[in-house]
């Protein structure tokens, strides 16, 4: 089967959050780009990592102050605040006290029911695992009716009212149709990396594969394609149509047109063929960076790399054992019990198999020998490696040409914010101007410490051949007719070890621990504090019914409750003013067979769901065999008209129409409470370290982004929109968390209740962006790499993606320096750095986008949050003018909208170098 690209298949996009990655060869830390035939409503940041526990304690209320900012109070937005605040200190409670102790024990247990199970996500008919099946087998036939329903249409009568009413239906019915399909997919997907129970997980993936079997039809339905692009070239019923209508349309008929829908059947064929070969050589690709076997047809058909001179294997790397002297001596005792062998002296590793023993050497081996060899080990690619991603490349560009599009990237930036690829580069041009200076200063303080490395004469090992006449030139350049030497070359196996050495500095160590003050419980009921001042909304810790979550254990998944002061549902609970407007399942702990890293599920989007007209499913659609169906024929009554997912439904006190609750999951894998001994030797709440914070309040920028999206179309909802604009509320949750205003809504200790000095944070905060302008530049470069292997050099005979690195590399890191000592930034001859950059398939010429993003949050920032970060007016002025359109209208418009410049409207080539411009703050 084809990879799908029509929207039916397309249920979101995988967006990644590369944090600026210090690297010394490609990164390949962020998330897995989706390999399956349908990509999952899913948003992933990079793996976690567990830090430190102590005891727990109920400290006293917050009274957090900072000593650049005067208190703020908890802001809250009824006259209910204190039943406010005690929902938030219940949610602190909840995620920091461990699951089997006693002081938890009757608050989670007053929070799930008991009784026989509701079903999973309270699905009656999804009890079990045989279930997943049938409920898969349902769907599909309640679509078949709705895909036979809008075929037909493309014959109906225009000139009569009910074939102009059957007409204005076809966008809604394919925004229904998807939301039906996805509905099931979207939650196998979770069920499927999250449950605990094979059974389970099994059927899940059974369910998602046999309905994205059927998407993958429907992409290649023809008579969907014609209707949809009739109704678009019938200008009497476009102009009756919503521009919300309009944008849906015209994304499906896009994502028709990618998968090769209206090409001549010979074509069609060979795009379908090229659809196949590219999923094959992705999964190929990434599990050579996986360090998995990829020994498939492509790399049996190039053949082993064969033998060194010395008839070693080409991956083989020896190192001299006298090239690790200075190294700590247990570093050295773990790399020789590490390596494959050792002879003579010499210690022989696998470039494939020793990941951990070259990063090793690259950030701690004093011999400059030693650290190239790790270099070019680190970013080996062997010959099948490298030919598979050409292949891939290749692949692209003749599926692009098919569609007549003059590289892949054009064809794949068409609906995005860039729009075609000379726009991109017109933004990476302006934001390398911008950061040039910066990425100069930073290489040079990395410089400066190798000066002074070589000036002692403890660059290389004393048994280092190069080492008398090294420290005798350095010597030499600092005499006293020379007191400023020139800086040293610097080489790119020297940023590791120098960039550890920078933060060994004693000005950029934490004077006190900052872990303690940032328990899990406490950051979550700082974000409801943050989100109530900024848009209204706030969480609520919710009953579990019985089988409602996929993993039971104690604590193991929570249910939130979003609540909206403003928009909610009319006549909310207990006749406040505020009512429910979605549910985030925060499942937080890691355990076995659970993915690492965190990510953002959307289970269900929200929509309108008050113009369904179910009914005329029944009338004008048929089944596949062309017999009528009645409802009863597909469920219950209670199911309405036979739609196995009736979704709960509310309606807006300001707003017209009924809208579908929307359903996200939250997972990351932070350690579970009570896991490990704290300070006194008791168990405690899990705290986590800056960076962690950093992930939860990003994540929570997708999720609250699904809760504010409030669009009359699932295919528009939320984070449904551009790749390069999904990443936008999250990048500006990570200015807020920073902010001392903000860190005073959650930073406590959580034994003592002390506040966290602000000076504490903001030192941690500049050790860690003090390197920052030089990681920035070296994704500015990846991004512009990730362009040149998706234009049309790609097509070319000649075209070698070595080289091509090479040059890019080159060009810029002579950018940073007039000097000649500056040569290279990540390459050395004999590496292939750019078979570790997986990105390459899952963004495939979008790289750009999350540096876009930081640029437009930097500037969002300081246009509306900087001076107030808890500011409720320009906090509604982002929801309303951007958050709640979801992908509804054009970005480019809601920004120039909020920002108020009408520089960017067009979001032409101008646009984009405007927002390089902007740089990244």
């Amino acid at each position: 089967m084809a990879m799908p690209t029509s929207r039916l298949a397309n249920a979101a996009r995988l967006i990644s959050s590369p944090h600026s990655p210090r690297l010394s060869s490609v990164s390949t830390s962020a998330a897995r780009p989706c390999v399956a035939t349908v990509s999952p409503r899913r948003i992933a940041v990079p793996h976690l990592s567990p830090r430190s526990f102590c005891p727990t304690t109920s400290p006293p209320p917050i009274s957090i102050s900072t000593s650049s900012t005067p208190p703020h109070p908890p802001p809250l937005f009824t006259a209910n605040a204190a039943d406010h605040e005690k929902d938030n200190e219940l949610l602190r409670s909840l995620f920091d006290a461990p699951p089997s102790s006693s002081s938890s024990s009757s608050s989670r247990n007053s929070l799930k029911s008991s009784g026989p199970s509701t079903g999973l996500f309270e699905i009656p008919s999804l009890t079990s695992p045989q279930s997943f099946l049938t409920l898969a087998q349902k769907t599909l036939a309640r679509a078949q009716l709705l895909v036979d329903r809008i075929d037909r249409a493309g014959s109906v009568d225009a000139t009569t009212t009910q074939g102009r009413n059957e007409l204005h239906e076809v966008v809604r019915n394919l925004d229904r149709l998807s939301d039906l399909l996805c509905g099931v997919i979207d939650m196998a997907e979770l069920v499927r990396n999250a449950h605990p129970n094979p059974d389970w997980a099994e059927a899940a993936n059974a369910a998602y594969e046999y309905l994205c079997g059927y998407m993958n039809v429907l992409n290649t339905h023809t008579g969907l394609y014609r209707v949809l692009k009739n109704i678009l070239a019938t200008p009497d019923i476009v102009s009756n149509l919503s521009t919300e209508a309009v944008a849906v349309a015209q994304v499906f008929l896009r994502d028709f047109e990618k998968s090769g829908i209206h090409l001549p059947p010979s074509e069609r064929e060979r795009f379908v063929q090229l659809s196949d070969e590219i999923l094959v050589l992705g999964r190929g690709f990434l599990q050579d960076i996986a360090g998995n076997d990829a020994s498939d047809d492509f790399a049996r058909s190039v053949g082993s790399d064969g033998v060194n001179e010395d008839g070693n294997p080409q991956d083989s790397v020896q190192i001299p054992s006298d090239w690790l002297y200075d190294m700590s001596p247990q570093l050295v005792r773990a790399l020789k019990s590490s390596c494959l062998y050792e002879r003579d002296g010499v210690l022989h590793f696998s470039a494939l198999d020793h990941p951990w023993a070259f990063q090793t050497i690259l950030k701690y081996a004093p011999d400059a020998r030693a650290r190239k060899a790790a270099f070019r080990a680190a970013n080996y690619g062997s010959r099948a490696q490298v030919q598979r991603l050409e292949r891939l490349l290749k692949a692209r560009a003749e599926l692009a040409t098919l569609t007549g599009a003059a590289s892949y990237s054009e064809m794949a930036l068409g609906d995005k914010m860039a729009k075609e690829p000379r726009n991109v580069e017109e933004f990476l041009r302006a934001l390398t101007h911008h950061h040039r200076p910066r990425a100069a200063k930073d290489l040079d303080k990395l410089r400066n410490l190798k000066l002074q490395d070589s000036l002692s004469g403890q660059s290389t090992s004393p048994s280092s051949p190069s080492s008398s006449s090294s420290s005798s030139s350095a010597r030499a350049r600092s005499s006293v007719f020379n007191p400023r030497p020139s800086l040293p070359k610097f080489e790119p196996w020297d940023r590791e070890m120098y960039t550890d050495h920078h933060f060994r500095a004693p000005s950029l160590r934490s004077v006190q621990p900052l872990s303690p003050y940032f328990s899990l419980g406490s950051v979550f009921a700082g974000l409801s504090r943050l989100f109530s001042s900024l848009y209204g909304i706030r969480f609520r810790a919710s009953t579990l019914a019985p089988g409602e979550v996929w993993s039971d254990g104690p604590g193991d998944v929570m249910k939130v409750e979003v609540l909206d002061a403003r928009e909610g549902a009319k006549g909310g609970s207990d006749g406040a003013a505020e009512g429910l407007i979605g549910t985030i399942y925060a499942d937080l702990w890691g355990r076995d067979g659970k993915p690492g890293g965190a990510a953002h599920y959307t289970v269900r989007c929200s929509r309108r769901v008050d113009k369904d007209d179910e009914a005329g499913d029944f009338e004008f659609g048929r089944a596949e065999d062309g017999s009528r169906v009645r409802p009863e024929h597909l469920g219950t009554q209670a199911q309405g008209f036979g739609n196995p997912l009736q979704a709960p439904t509310f309606q807006q006190r300001d707003r017209a129409g009924s809208y579908q609750l929307p359903v996200v999951v939250l997972m990351c894998d932070f350690s579970r409470p009570g896991n490990a001994l704290g300070a006194s030797g008791g168990t405690g709440p899990c705290l986590l370290a800056w960076h962690e914070v950093e992930t939860l309040f990003h994540e929570m920028g997708h999720a609250v982004h699904s809760m504010i999206g409030r669009t009359s179309y699932h295919n528009v909802s939320g984070t449904r929109c551009a790749t390069d604009f999904v990443e936008l509320p999250s990048i500006l949750m990570e200015h807020f968390v920073a902010s001392p205003s903000v860190v005073s809504l959650f930073a406590r200790h959580h034994a003592t209740g002390a506040t966290l000095p602000y000076e504490h944070l903001a030192s941690h905060l500049g050790a860690v962006k003090s390197l920052e302008g030089l990681d920035t530049y070296h994704q500015i470069l990846l991004a512009r790499l990730d362009q040149v292997y998706h234009s049309s050099e790609a097509a070319r005979d000649s075209f070698d993606s070595t080289r091509a690195y090479q040059d890019l590399d080159s060009a810029m890191s002579s950018l940073l320096s007039t000097s000649p000592e500056t040569t290279a930034l990540s390459y050395t001859p004999g590496s292939a750095p750019q078979v570790r950059f997986g990105h390459l398939f899952g963004y495939g010429s979008t790289y750009y986008s999350y540096l876009l993003d930081r640029a437009i949050a930097s500037k969002v920032w300081q246009s509306l949050f900087a001076d107030n970060p808890l500011d409720p007016h320009n906090g509604h002025l982002f929801k309303n003018k951007c958050l709640k359109f979801g992908g509804g209208k054009d970005p480019w418009h809601l920004l120039a909208d909020l920002l108020g410049t009408d520089e960017i409207r067009n979001g032409d080539s101008r646009a984009m170098m405007e927002v390089g411009k902007w740089g990244i703050e």
